[in-house]
C-alpha cells in the first residue's frame, strides 16, 4: 500500500510540473499581444510582491519534495516506530522552512502583512469567514474521505491507517500525544498555508491566473499529503482553502479552517485511542 501511495504521489508530481511547464510559457505568450491583460490582479490575493526569483525558489523547494518522495520508493526492511522525538523533528523542520520563506521575503523588503492580507480582516471577520467556510468544508471533506475509503476498500481490501495516526492511537506516551497535537493542530496549518496558499498560490497566480494557480497549488498540496485513501479528501480540502483565501483575501482564514479540520481529526484519533 505504501508503494502504491508513493507511486501515486510521484505521478501527480510529474503531472503537476508538466502542466506548470506548459502553462507558464503559454500565459506569457498570450500576454504578449496585449500587455494590459492582468489576470493575476483579479481577486483579493495580492501578487505584487512576487517576481521571477520566487519561481526559482519554488522550483527548488519542490525538487526537494521530489527527492523526499523518491526516497520513499526505496524498500525499508525495518519498520520505524514513531515517537515524540520524530514529531519534534517534524515540527522543527516546518518552523525552519517557514522561517526561510519569511526571511526570503523580508530580505527583499516585502510587506508580509499586505502580501498575505494579515491585516485585511479584523478578528471578528476572520472568525466569521473561517467558521462559516469551515462548517461547510470540514463535514464535506470528511464525507468524501469516508466514501473514498469505503469504495477503495472494496478493491484493495482493508486499508491500514496512516503511520502517524496508527502510532497516536496505539501510544500510551502522553508526551508523544501532546507534541503530535501541537504539531498537527497549530504548527502544520500555519506552515502549510504559508507555503502552499500564501507563497505557492501567489507566485503561480502572478504568472498565470486564479484558475490555474488553484489547480496547480491544489495538486502540489495533494502530492505532499496524499495516499491512495486520502487523495480525494485532500483535493477537496485544498480547493476550499484556496477559495477561502481568494475570497477573503486573508491568509488567516485558510489557516483557521485548516486548524479546524486537523482538530476534528485529532478528536477522532483521541476517541479511537480511548476505546482501543
Amino acid at each position: 500500500m505504501d508503494a502504491i501511495s508513493t507511486r501515486l504521489q510521484l505521478d501527480l508530481w510529474w503531472f503537476s510540473w508538466i502542466a506548470f511547464g506548459v502553462a507558464i510559457p503559454l500565459y506569457a505568450f498570450l500576454r504578449q499581444p496585449d500587455p494590459l491583460i492582468r489576470w493575476h490582479e483579479h481577486g483579493n490575493v495580492s501578487t505584487r510582491s512576487f517576481n521571477g526569483f520566487d519561481l526559482g525558489v519554488m522550483l527548488a523547494y519542490f525538487l526537494v519534495l521530489q527527492g523526499v518522495l523518491m526516497l520513499g520508493t526505496k524498500p525499508n526492511s525495518e519498520a520505524v516506530t514513531i515517537e515524540a522525538v520524530h514529531m519534534l523533528v517534524d515540527i522543527l523542520l516546518k518552523v525552519m522552512l517557514a522561517s526561510f520563506f519569511i526571511y526570503w521575503l523580508m530580505v527583499r523588503r516585502v510587506d508580509l502583512l499586505e502580501t498575505f492580507g494579515l491585516t485585511r480582516l479584523n478578528l471578528q471577520a476572520t472568525l466569521i469567514w473561517g467558521g462559516v467556510v469551515g462548517v461547510l468544508a470540514v463535514p464535506l471533506v470528511m464525507a468524501v474521505g469516508a466514501v473514498a475509503k469505503q469504495q477503495l476498500t472494496q478493491f484493495l481490501g482493508e486499508v491500514p491507517a496512516q503511520p502517524v495516526v496508527e502510532a497516536f492511537i496505539n501510544s500510551d506516551d502522553p508526551t508523544f500525544k501532546i507534541v503530535t497535537i501541537v504539531g498537527v493542530v497549530v504548527v502544520t496549518p500555519i506552515f502549510e498555508e504559508l507555503v502552499y496558499r500564501g507563497y505557492l498560490y501567489g507566485v503561480t497566480k502572478k504568472y498565470s491566473d486564479r484558475f490555474f494557480a488553484t489547480l496547480f497549488s491544489c495538486l502540489i498540496f495533494t502530492v505532499a499529503h496524499a495516499g491512495v485513501i486520502t487523495l480525494l479528501p485532500i483535493v477537496t480540502l485544498a480547493i476550499f482553502l484556496v477559495l477561502a483565501y481568494e475570497l477573503s483575501g486573508s491568509l488567516w482564514v485558510p489557516i483557521l479552517i485548516h486548524m479546524m479540520f486537523n482538530l476534528v481529526n485529532v478528536v477522532g484519533m483521541l476517541g479511537a485511542s480511548s476505546t482501543g
